[in-house]
């Protein structure tokens, strides 16, 4: 079996130890203090979240997940539904289902595994101020059994029409909460520091930062040559320094090449450098789809200017080595595409270079030297 986890939320033996982080998260939650979690895509953050409640005794966990959340509606939606997921996995669950009654939930079954499921009644006209119920009902579910909420990739909350309000209702509610803790994970910096740090936000400084970063390298390593070791396989530092290259150091991408590289390869084998282009072609073999969906987006303009990236990297996009690397004319013209290849979630700005959210498309573009 396959022992590297990646794309999904992990715990136990398959967490890869954040001690300092662990520790700082886990004594704000005893304190019953707010904190909001900021880090880049898939470097662990709603992992180290879970884990941490986890080993929080008597603490549960209440997720709610706000990913491309796009109406009030669909947040009401999404916080009843964690509610009552939530309390059905505690022995609450008629309880539960009576207090949200006039949200009309029905129950059904899944037709795989046969757990049931929730589904609220789609006529039902959510606003702004229905979040006050739901909000109640968190704080009285915590004081028969603690719980911590977390809300994940909060800064999507921005996409709604009436954020403003809504994020007005959330702090009005919220600081009455004293012993009940929130925990607000997001992935898009400028838009969480927004939420916290504009005076003119309703959430300004109304919870403790906390920076998720690359994890400890030698701890990783570790945790990846004793994952490598339950095969009875080894792998050179080269090899290792080579896929964190690959891979930008972002966590879940190493596990994800590092699990392409198990399976290319062979019980007891010894893993080096010459192992990583057969995993990267397995990656492009069940990822391809998605690359030429990319490409189908965009144009030819926007395809040279990914093509530069990847080759010339993004700290200076705009010199005159890219431009002549890309094959295009103005600097004016590549920061035009790369305010869409933003807008399209192909690229990202992090400290003022330009990365390609997926690292694999853009070993992908270099492979198919387009």
């Amino acid at each position: 079996m396959n022992p590297f986890k990646y794309g999904q939320v992990v715990n136990g033996n398959d967490f890869c130890p954040r001690p300092a982080l662990t520790k700082s998260i886990k004594d704000f939650i005893k304190s019953g203090q707010n904190i909001y979690v900021q880090g880049e895509r898939r470097i662990g953050k709603t992992s180290l979240i879970i884990e941490t409640i986890h080993h929080c005794r008597s603490k549960r966990a209440c997720y709610v997940d706000l990913l491309e959340i796009k109406t009030t509606a669909g947040l009401c939606q999404r916080l009843a539904k964690a509610l009552i997921s939530f309390e059905q996995q505690s022995g609450f669950f008629e309880k539960i289902l009576k207090s949200l009654s006039q949200l009309k939930p029905s129950i059904g079954f899944d037709t795989l595994t046969g757990s049931p499921t929730i589904s609220i009644d789609p006529a039902i006209k959510f606003t702004p101020d229905s979040l006050n119920g739901l909000l109640d009902m968190l704080l009285s579910i915590h004081k028969k059994k603690p719980i911590v909420v977390v809300f994940d990739e909060f800064q999507d909350i921005l996409n709604l029409r009436e954020f403003k309000e809504v994020l007005a209702i959330l702090r009005g509610k919220i600081q009455f909460h004293n012993s009940l803790p929130y925990i607000f994970s997001g992935s898009i910096r400028n838009k969480m520091y927004d939420i916290f740090n504009n005076p003119e936000s309703s959430f300004f400084k109304s919870a403790i930062p906390i920076y998720v970063s690359e994890l400890d390298t030698q701890c990783f390593v570790n945790f990846l040559k004793n994952k490598f070791a339950l095969g009875k396989r080894t792998i050179t530092d080269t090899a290792i320094d080579k896929i964190f290259s690959i891979a930008d150091n972002i966590p879940g991408d190493v596990q994800q090449l590092c699990a392409a590289m198990w399976d290319t390869t062979s019980y007891k084998e010894r893993f080096s450098e010459k192992n990583i282009p057969a995993a990267l072609k397995l990656i492009f073999a069940r990822e391809s789809k998605g690359y030429e969906h990319i490409l189908v987006q965009i144009t030819e303009l926007q395809l040279k200017c990914l093509v530069g990236l990847a080759k010339k990297g993004g700290k200076s996009p705009q010199s005159e080595e890219f431009l002549i690397a890309s094959g295009i004319s103005l600097p004016a013209s590549v920061k035009k595409a790369l305010n869409r290849l933003e807008q399209l979630k192909i690229v990202y700005r992090y400290e003022k270079e330009y990365k390609f959210i997926n690292p694999f498309f853009k070993s992908w573009l270099i492979f198919k030297n387009l």
